[in-house]
């Protein structure tokens, strides 16, 4: 008999509108001087200020850190722990993509742990969590509002590395996703699908996660594409928002897989939207899997794609069939391959040594070597 682990979310306050309640939440929590962490392009678009106005109004005072950049620079961790205990914070108020949200957990490790530098805390699980965090996603896409890992581009070593951090309470609303253009749309969108294709083909069986991730899977095939094509849609929008936030609930069950270690080390590298390396990543994902995993998971996968009455009974087969609706997913968006983007083979095969490192890796099917890895780096180039 196994037994399971789930119900580890932090909770979510979901729905249209819901960051009206911002200052509320962060009353309750015992905020009485926040830090909103954010991107400096989010108030020039007037996102966060959205947010700002309502802690304001709500009678707290506000501190606005806004030099959070993509990919979450260790530095700027360290910067927003210093900002912190200059202004004597009570509470954080994260407002942006995941690399902000991730940033805002860094900065509550520092502070909690009483240190000074987030590369003091990588892959170690907190055992003090004294600042109080409230996070708000502005893209439907990483799931990171809800899930405690925090990815981390450290600046000594170029590796991302993965802290854990888990917030008090996330605030998902729609409307902050409105000003998203198509591109980035469609990239934090893939990773959405990522996450759940990834949760249920990687080694970590658990079937809260699945149950998740079935769903998230349903929501983005038939959502993401509309989101994309109008990005006015106010239902589209919501929807790609409760898939990603099911998303990160299927990944905090399972975890993600090999397709993420592409991305996650390509990108400390190159520089590359996580959610663009994600949807390169995983057509070579799903063939990987269905070699070296349980044919189970590929059936599941099908079976949320609407492929489970098919002919097919061959799971490698059945994956290739899965890779073409994926590949044509990314055609409908729009989505440039990794040649028309500037990349050779060689450029990602130079990442493969970087793998055994990354976290999701251990989570992948079977007992990937180098061989496996370059292979598996070789056909994410060929497949799209």
């Amino acid at each position: 008999m196994s037994a399971y682990m789930w119900n580890t979310f932090c909770p979510t306050l979901f729905g249209t509108g819901a960051a009206k309640e911002t200052a509320v939440q962060a009353k309750k929590l015992g905020m009485k001087r926040v830090m909103v962490c954010t991107e400096h392009a989010l108030i020039e678009f007037k996102v966060a200020t959205q947010v700002i106005d309502v802690l304001k109004d709500g009678g707290l005072e506000v501190f606005l850190f806004d030099r959070c950049q993509a990919d979450a620079p260790s530095e700027i961790c360290d910067e927003g722990a210093l900002f912190v205990r200059e202004n004597k914070i009570d509470g954080i108020v994260a407002v942006g993509g995941g690399s902000t949200l991730d940033t805002a957990k860094a900065i509550g490790i520092i502070i909690s742990q009483g240190g000074n530098t987030i590369a003091d805390y990588y892959g170690i699980q907190e055992d003090k969590h004294l600042m109080k965090l409230i996070t708000l996603s502005t893209t439907a896409g990483t799931g990171s509002e809800i899930s405690q890992w925090a990815v981390i581009a450290d600046k000594e070593t170029g590796t991302k590395e993965m802290p854990v951090y888990k917030p008090d309470m996330a605030i998902v609303d729609p409307v902050l996703t409105y000003s998203l253009p198509a591109g980035p749309t469609a990239a934090t969108g893939m990773d959405v699908l990522a996450h759940c294709m990834e949760a249920i083909t990687n080694k970590n069986y658990n079937p809260y996660g699945y149950i998740f991730g079935k769903e998230g899977i349903r929501l983005t095939m038939k959502w993401l594409p509309v989101a994309v094509r109008d990005l006015g849609n106010a239902e589209a929008r919501e929807k790609m928002s409760l898939a990603a936030n099911i998303g990160g609930m299927a990944i905090s069950a399972c975890g993600c897989s090999i397709g993420h270690s592409f991305s996650q080390t390509f990108g400390a590298v190159h520089h590359v939207p996580h959610g663009l390396g994600c949807a390169w990543a995983l057509p070579a994902t799903i063939r990987y899997s269905a070699k070296y995993g349980k044919a189970e998971n590929i059936l599941e996968v099908a079976d949320a794609l609407g492929l489970s009455n098919s002919e097919e009974k061959d799971v490698q087969k059945l994956s290739e069939k899965i890779a073409d609706i994926i590949t044509n997913l990314m055609k409908t968006l729009g989505i440039k391959s990794i040649r028309e983007s500037g990349y050779t083979l060689q450029d990602c095969l130079d990442v493969a040594k970087l793998f055994a490192h990354d976290a999701a890796f251990a989570n992948s099917p079977g007992a990937p070597g180098m061989d496996e890895i370059k292979a598996f780096i070789t056909d994410v180039f060929e497949s799209y």
